[in-house]
């Protein structure tokens, strides 16, 4: 249900435990959809092209805000570093 778990929530926590610096082999993200709708769909499916551009730029400059909306909302040093342009 979109309004009890917000899409973007439950997209931005699903990102942050792939970004996780662990072993790919050891972990796998599951979401499990119960009814959900076609909002929540749609969102996995941007994440999933999203991610495709995320998990590397995490990997490539260590970040240690993994969930975007953490790093895209943080007025720390990290987030207006110079490698923040490549992925905005």
């Amino acid at each position: 249900d979109p309004y009890k778990e917000p899409p973007l929530s439950v997209v931005n926590t699903a990102l942050s435990v792939m970004a996780y610096d662990y072993p790919t082999e050891k972990l796998s993200v599951y979401v499990s959809d119960d009814g959900g709708s076609a909002l929540t769909f749609f969102a996995f499916m941007e994440a999933a092209k999203f991610a495709a551009h995320w998990l590397p730029f995490c990997r490539k400059f260590n970040l240690m805000e993994r969930n975007p909306r953490a790093y895209f909302s943080s007025s720390s040093s990290t987030s207006t570093h110079a490698c923040c342009s490549e992925i905005k």
